[in-house]
């Protein structure tokens, strides 16, 4: 089994090296629609409570794509090193100087839609750079998956055995060792993954069967998924955490049975996936905390079916939380011919203009719908 390129990949264009953080690769932007912004005076409340390991045990204070910049390794150092070395506090102080320039704006869905709050209506806003433990700890160290998404990576990738899997596995038993060793009524989230699939990575199913929920009465999970996996023998195997799950991602990326299962969700099955997705929209009526919500990453592959998507997500399942869209982005799988034929998000982009059609849509103005970072494409569609 080879390892995934993600969530950089020193081969790729657009690495820089940095005096303080090293090589650092910066995600090329040319051709989209929304530059650099001030935010001189706007806060982010991740910078202060947001901790995201990857599969070699990098920690970062945001994903990767809006943040590109690691703040050290949590198999070489402390959490308490990590989280408030000179490297975090660098990255803390933007809000400070209102110099935001180690964030991508581009990519970033609360930057590109205007949606970062202000510093000064901030209640008990932080004061410095120095941060209490993060609240927010994202597991993305195994990017093991049943699906082979081409904008994700080449193969099918699933970690069971050998080091590869044993490395993976110390990163994960050194956060869990962190959180769960002591029950505790503090508050805290864990969010699983934005690397692979939860029920598909036996690190991350182990994990969520062996957490008891009832002793961590504040814990809140949230789950990223393809929904494949996600049946009501899986439901029930979690059964302990239930009352603990708050929400759920389900990424569907298509509105048709054919462009899901053979362009962009390879080795996936849409007749269960939207079974699946049924049952959990039922569960809801049961857990009123729980919100499920609907991702779709646009590309030229799919775009066409956004429209689609939204008026399927509305009709099918009725307690959806949001109908999410984001821009497709480069995690070093596609040669860079490919990748630019994939970007519709660019203005240079030959269909770039069918696009700004699409999204034109009334159908975009659905209380439930949620544009991210397409925001400023919207709004040029819409002469805003």
């Amino acid at each position: 089994m080879s390892e995934s390129s993600r969530p950089y990949t020193k081969s790729s264009d657009g690495q820089i090296v940095d005096s303080l953080f090293g090589s650092v690769w910066i995600k090329e932007t040319k051709g989209m629609s929304s530059n650099k912004k001030d935010l001189s005076g706007k806060f982010c409340s991740k910078l202060h409570t947001w901790l995201e390991v990857d599969m070699h045990g990098k920690a970062w204070l945001c994903c990767p794509s809006w943040l590109p910049y690691s703040i050290g390794n949590v198999l070489e150092s402390s959490l308490e090193e990590i989280w408030n070395g000179e490297k975090a506090k660098e990255l803390r102080n933007q809000i400070f100087t209102g110099d935001w320039k180690y964030c991508q704006h581009e990519f970033c869905p609360l930057i590109a839609g205007d949606d970062l709050p202000n510093l000064s209506d901030i209640e008990n806003a932080p004061s410095s750079v120095y941060a209490d433990l993060p609240t927010h700890i994202n597991f993305s160290n195994d990017e093991s998956c049943n699906l082979k998404c081409p904008s994700c990576r080449v193969d099918k990738i699933l970690f069971t055995e050998g080091p590869l899997y044993e490395r993976r596995k110390a990163v994960n038993d050194k956060m869990y060792s962190m959180l769960f060793d002591n029950p505790t009524e503090r508050f805290f989230s864990i969010h699983v993954t934005g690397s692979g699939d939860p029920f598909a990575s036996k690190i991350y199913r182990d994990m969520l069967q062996k957490i008891k929920g009832s002793l961590f009465p504040n814990l809140e999970v949230n789950l990223q998924t393809n929904g494949v996996m996600f049946t009501p023998k899986n439901w029930q195997r979690i059964s302990k955490l239930h009352n603990n799950l708050r929400r759920v991602a389900i990424s569907f990326d298509s509105g048709s049975k054919d462009t899901y299962e053979n362009k962009t969700r390879l080795g996936g099955d849409w007749n269960l996936l939207l079974e699946n997705c049924k049952f959990l929209d039922e569960q809801v009526t049961s857990y009123p905390k729980l919100d499920i919500a609907y991702d779709f990453v646009v590309q030229t592959d799919n775009f066409h079916e956004m429209r689609k998507y939204v008026r399927l997500i509305e009709k099918q399942f009725p307690n959806a939380g949001s109908i999410n869209f984001s821009l497709v982005t480069d995690w070093g799988t596609w040669p860079k011919e490919i990748y630019e034929s994939k970007c519709i998000w660019k203005d240079t982009h030959p269909k770039h203009i069918d696009l700004l059609s699409v999204l034109k849509d009334n159908v975009f103005k659905s209380p439930k719908v949620r544009l991210g970072n397409l925001t400023p494409i919207w709004k040029k569609a819409n002469g805003l």
